[in-house]
């Protein structure tokens, strides 16, 4: 009886346990067991109870934490009641529960947010960094958005009028606004919908590109589910409030007052003064500036406070300023390049360059002017420094990448101050992992334009060359580690580097005060405005775009000069990029004609100043386009024209194919076109058994990879179905004669007859010496070594070096051809004889057993 009970209880029991998940959470007393675990486990949230008691309110909560959280992170329960020694030794003596997270063994902050599930996943997410915002408190009346799909349904169905603030949670200023923010929502409660998206969210990037979110916070008005414009107002409580009542479009800001216009001792030189200027002071401190440099105008009061104090303690010397985007002759004079440039004269000649910018530190230059010590020398290129870094290239890219499984690379520019601090937590991050690598995009611009890159640094991660991500984590060491162990788990976005405004790109180029720089927020207006404009659109790195810059500049100068109706502007693509979408900028530079506020046409004459002056005096339409070029697969010829259809039947059907791998646009291949057709159709009259073929890559991409074509046009030569060589010649019609008749330096019709000879008088040489009949070895061998001698005179393949390795069974020949000629399986077609195989595949092993 007492048998059957206990089973009918163990029944009773069972299906609770089948039905429920196993639990995931460590119950740890021992304090020995607990210090290894949390050193074990990288992401640890320790809950320290007073009782069992105190814990049963919230075990539900980090079951479900410990389940959503799986592979993650890891939750630990002490109950210090059992566990007195282990909560004495951590100092815990929790009035119920207290939560601390560890970090790679060491404690990393109490944990203090909401206890819910929601709130702990988030914080196991990202243990370091900031509450979320709708944690915090005053944020209810804000609408958090969670996803692009609940976005969109907001915008179907809300009626009331919505401000939106797309932000990041590292970003400094959305931090400083959201106070202001928040309390705005509360107090349009029930008028207007205030929402934030946090897009710095990986599954958020949909309405960042949507949007086109290129910095935070941005703000935008919505009405009836549609945006009208950007936030106009002052970045505070009160600003939104007022802006709300009234939406507008932001209104352009009131021109600054000149630094001249201003009363201070700084004496303002212009071109015209400058001579007199130094001639009536021996020693002169000169800031060279710019309106718009914010460094500028940070550097202006302590540079008026030191005039001041020279003249208030009767310090010999002067300060004087020239803004250089006016005062041009003097700026070119002195080869200013960058702003503030400060440098000082003595007895009216340039002396040298200061670069000290406060009060205290410029007055005490002046009162006994010295030269500072030379500059350090220039920085070593990156590629020079020993790293384990990879530095690659046009020709190396794609290759190195096929081959690694993870690649992160980093995009950069030498001059990139952004890039300089990332360098070195990148070269430490190579020396723990592999695949670390990085592309100068100032030497290989088409590489990084393929790459998408607008910014420096930028980061992207690779699989195998293939699904290029955006890398999303921070920029230190230990992030791109994370990173690369786990790239499918990425982190915060970091962010971009502050892009120069566009006059401070042209302040070098004369003329430029004559040029216009539209944004998107007026854009439209400058082309109502202005009735005929030539808009250049362009990107700060290109190299065209620097080239066309000085006519351009020019060009500008001479419409005002000669009053020509017209303008000329330019637009940084890669800053405003809602311009470049609009106008479906694909390349730099691009040139588009504006005629009476409309887009005409785009501009295809000559970048000279003479060309540009030319059309503007007379802008007209260039002619269309010709007609697209048939393809070529089209036009009657001899060739060959193979798909993955018949590419494989088609070669073993004939003794010999000359193939050429091309692409429609590849001007090479165009060039190559008309020869290799001709020499086709001579062929053809000759052989039905040697002809030529050709395979479009952008329509057979799956033959051209098995073929590892990695460039256009790409000529090979295969004999009954299999690879012979890569023809690397002139592509005129000699090639195509030489493969007819020998005439070339790469015979190969020759070198194929050759091989099969080769490997006949091989197999002769191996039968004789294997019978031991030595005297008929013997005469093999010296026909083997006359064969070995003509297949050499024609062609630099190992099969040869190969083959006398084996004959005199001397494994450092041998060694040498493989390590020189690095062997590929491809050889295997050249050794047609099965016992050559063989005595081959015993040698050395190069073979692979299911071909020998």
């Amino acid at each position: 009886m007492k048998f059957s009970l206990l089973w009918l209880s163990v029944l009773c029991t069972l299906p609770f346990y089948l039905g429920a998940k196993q639990s995931l959470i460590q119950e740890i007393d021992d304090l020995k067991e607990f210090k290894k675990y949390i050193k074990t486990k990288p992401n640890v949230l320790v809950v320290f109870a007073k009782n069992s008691k105190a814990l049963s309110p919230y075990r539900q909560t980090f079951n479900e934490v410990s389940q959503e959280m799986k592979g993650k992170a890891s939750l630990v329960v002490v109950d210090c009641g059992e566990a007195k020694k282990l909560c004495k030794n951590m100092k815990v003596n929790p009035a119920s529960i207290e939560l601390k997270h560890f970090k790679g063994g060491n404690f990393n902050k109490d944990y203090d947010r909401k206890m819910v599930t929601k709130s702990m996943v988030n914080f196991l997410l990202d243990p370091t960094g900031d509450i979320p915002w709708e944690e915090e408190t005053g944020a209810e009346d804000v609408v958090h958005v969670e996803s692009p799909k609940a976005f969109y349904k907001m915008l179907r169905k809300q009626k009331q009028p919505m401000l939106v603030m797309f932000y990041a949670p590292w970003c400094g200023f959305c931090k400083r606004m959201k106070p202001d923010f928040a309390a705005a929502a509360t107090a349009l409660k029930g008028q207007a919908i205030l929402a934030g998206i946090d897009v710095d969210k990986p599954h958020q990037m949909e309405l960042r590109q949507e949007y086109n979110i290129t910095g935070f916070p941005t703000l935008y008005y919505f009405e009836n589910g549609k945006k009208k414009f950007n936030y106009g107002g002052e970045n505070n409580k009160d600003g939104i409030l007022s802006w709300m009542k009234d939406p507008k479009p932001p209104q352009p800001k009131e021109e600054e007052k000149p630094w001249s216009a201003e009363p201070s001792d700084v004496i303002h030189l212009t071109d015209d003064n400058f001579a007199t200027v130094m001639a009536e002071n021996p020693s002169v401190l000169v800031m060279f500036y710019a309106p718009w440099c914010g460094h500028c105008k940070t550097m202006k009061p302590e540079y008026a406070k030191a005039a001041a104090a020279l003249k208030e303690k009767n310090i010999d010397g002067v300060l004087a300023a020239v803004d250089a985007t006016k005062e041009k002759k003097i700026g070119d004079q002195f080869k200013i390049t960058g702003f503030p440039t400060v440098k000082y004269f003595k007895d009216g000649e340039f002396a040298f360059d200061f670069s000290e910018r406060t009060e205290d530190k410029i007055v005490e230059f002046m009162k006994n002017p010295s030269e500072p010590p030379p500059p350090p020398p220039p920085e070593q290129n990156w590629a020079d420094v020993p790293s384990d870094v990879v530095h690659l290239t046009d020709e190396t890219f794609k290759p190195f990448l096929r081959k690694k499984k993870h690649a992160l690379i980093m995009f950069y520019a030498p001059w990139c101050g952004h890039c300089k601090k990332a360098k070195p937590e990148f070269q430490n991050a190579a020396a723990k992992l592999v695949a670390f690598c990085a592309v100068d995009c100032t030497v290989h611009q088409a590489l990084c334009t393929q790459n998408e890159v607008t910014g420096y640094p930028t980061l992207k991660y690779f699989n195998y060359g293939k699904n290029p991500q955006n890398y999303m984590g921070g920029r230190e060491e230990a992030d791109f580690v994370k990173f690369m162990k786990d790239p499918s788990n990425p982190g915060a976005t970091p962010p971009p580097p502050p892009a120069d405004p566009p006059e401070k790109q042209w302040a070098d180029i004369k003329g430029m005060e004559n040029l216009h720089f539209p944004t998107a927020s007026n854009f439209d207006t400058f082309i109502q405005d202005h009735k005929s404009a030539l808009v250049m659109f362009y990107a700060p790195w290109c190299g065209h775009c620097k080239a066309m810059k000085p006519a351009y500049g020019e060009a500008a100068a001479k419409l005002k000069q000669e009053k020509i109706d017209g303008v000329l502007a330019a637009v940084d693509a890669t800053a405003e990029q809602a311009l470049g979408t609009r106008f479906n900028i694909r390349g730099y530079p691009t040139l588009k004609y504006f005629k009476n506020g409309q887009e005409a046409f785009d501009y295809q004459s000559g970048r000279s100043t003479n060309d540009l002056v030319s059309f503007m005096k007379d802008p007209k339409e260039p002619a269309p386009p010709p007609p697209p070029e048939p393809a070529w697969s089209t036009v009657p010829s001899k060739v060959n024209h193979l798909t993955s259809k018949d590419f494989k039947s088609f070669l073993k059907s004939k003794s010999s194919v000359l193939v050429m791998f091309y692409a429609p646009w590849c001007g090479h291949c165009k060039k190559a076109k008309p020869e290799y057709q001709a020499a086709a159709d001579k062929l053809a009259k000759e052989s039905d058994s040697k002809v030529f073929a050709a395979v479009d890559c952008t329509t057979n991409e799956d033959i051209c990879k098995t073929e590892k074509i990695d460039g256009y046009p790409t000529i090979k030569l295969y004999s009954d179905g299999n690879y012979m060589a890569d023809y690397n010649e002139d592509r005129k019609r000699s090639v195509a004669e030489g493969f007819r008749h020998g005439q070339t330096d790469r015979d190969y019709v020759k070198v194929l007859k050759d091989i099969t000879v080769l490997d006949c008088d091989t197999e002769v040489f191996l039968c004789c010496k294997h019978l031991k009949r030595k005297d008929d070895a013997s005469a093999a061998l010296k026909e083997l070594e006359i064969t070995v001698a003509e297949v050499c005179k024609y062609d630099d393949k190992p099969v040869a070096h190969l083959i006398l390795g084996i004959l005199y069974e001397e494994d450092k020949r041998f060694d040498e051809a493989i390590s020189q000629y690095e062997v590929s399986l491809s050889l295997r077609s050249t050794f047609t004889s099965a016992l050559c195989r063989s005595y081959l595949g015993k040698t050395k092993q190069i073979l692979p057993p299911n071909l020998i």
